[in-house]
């Protein structure tokens, strides 16, 4: 007897075609972005409702259930990965959501699930105000998910860069301390100019740093006065000081 594929089968080769895109680094960004997101909030949805949903459900049942089993796979998914120590990362979920969608294929088909698309006037759409409102909900909240899911994943670490001041007193103390030591270390995406101005009440002294990314400049100062400050401009001191760290000799 010759197997023959139905519509129905279309869900497990697409949620292939989308695991693949979405973890091969030959694929653009913008491009694995999307297939991740259609595995994730729709494949992996339809193949849970076809799994769980009786045959001869209507239109409405099973589109709200498409729904509401995209959420309810993201929320577990997210429990799941949450101790995994890699984390929620795309990998991670696409991993788990083509996972899923297969299994929840593989027991559809056992249902007997045919064609999701094949319609009859059972299951023809027929939507109260009442359903419609809650149908509009579900999906606003999908699209909701989708966008912070693409937002997030796009989201880039704001740069800065770190200063501190550390006397040099007794376990760090700045009871007797007679210097400190001043750091700064560039978390910026490019090199930064910075202008350094140590106030140590008896004198000022000014200094001028160039830092590339992740690089750190450390320097000692005595310390004369009974305070102690430092303020790093970006760039000249025209501006207000972007980082300002202190100390009191007790």
């Amino acid at each position: 007897m010759r197997a023959r594929l139905c519509k129905f089968d279309l869900i497990a080769l697409a949620a292939l075609a989308c695991y693949g895109a979405s973890v091969l680094p030959s694929i653009p960004r913008e491009i694995s972005n999307v297939t991740a997101s259609v595995l994730c909030f729709i494949l992996t949805g339809v193949a849970l409702a076809s799994a769980i949903l009786p045959g001869q459900a209507s239109g409405t049942a099973r589109l709200v259930a498409i729904i509401a089993c995209s959420l309810g796979a993201g929320m577990v998914g997210g429990l799941i990965l949450n101790y995994i120590p890699s984390g929620l990362v795309q990998s991670n979920w696409v991993t788990y959501a083509a996972a899923t969608t297969l299994i929840a294929y593989v027991v559809a088909r056992l249902r007997g699930a045919g064609s999701l698309l094949n319609r009859t006037r059972r299951g023809s759409l027929n939507l109260t105000w009442v359903a419609g409102a809650k149908l509009f909900a579900s999906i606003l909240m999908v699209t909701a998910t989708i966008v912070i899911s693409l937002s997030d994943r796009n989201h880039r670490e704001m740069p800065f860069t770190e200063v501190w001041l550390v006397p040099d007193g007794p376990t760090k103390s700045p009871v007797g301390a007679t210097g400190a030591v001043l750091g700064i270390k560039s978390h910026e995406s490019s090199n930064e100019e910075f202008t350094v101005v140590m106030n140590m009440s008896e004198h000022v002294t000014t200094r001028r740093v160039t830092l590339a990314p992740s690089q750190l400049w450390i320097k000692f100062f005595s310390v004369e006065g009974k305070k102690a400050v430092a303020s790093v401009y970006r760039g000249s001191t025209a501006h207000p000081p972007y980082r300002t760290v202190w100390f009191v000799r007790a």
